[in-house]
């Protein structure tokens, strides 16, 4: 397929997805390294530390965990 053509098919496939089709669900995983995620954190501003601590709190309570 052209680059043009799997663009198409992935937005046909977005598109049935968003309308219930849930067989055209796509997930990947990337792995990073703790160290490089805590370097990361640690140059964020304050606010942004409270509002990430803040997203990880709730995902943490919606998954019961």
């Amino acid at each position: 397929m052209s680059v043009h053509e799997d663009t198409l098919q992935g937005l046909k496939e977005a598109l049935e997805y968003v309308n219930g089709d849930k067989a055209k669900a796509r997930s990947s995983t990337v792995t990073i390294p703790e160290d490089d995620i805590v370097i990361k954190f640690n140059r964020l501003p304050e606010e942004d530390k409270r509002t990430i601590a803040i997203i990880i709190d709730k995902m943490l309570i919606a998954s019961g965990k």
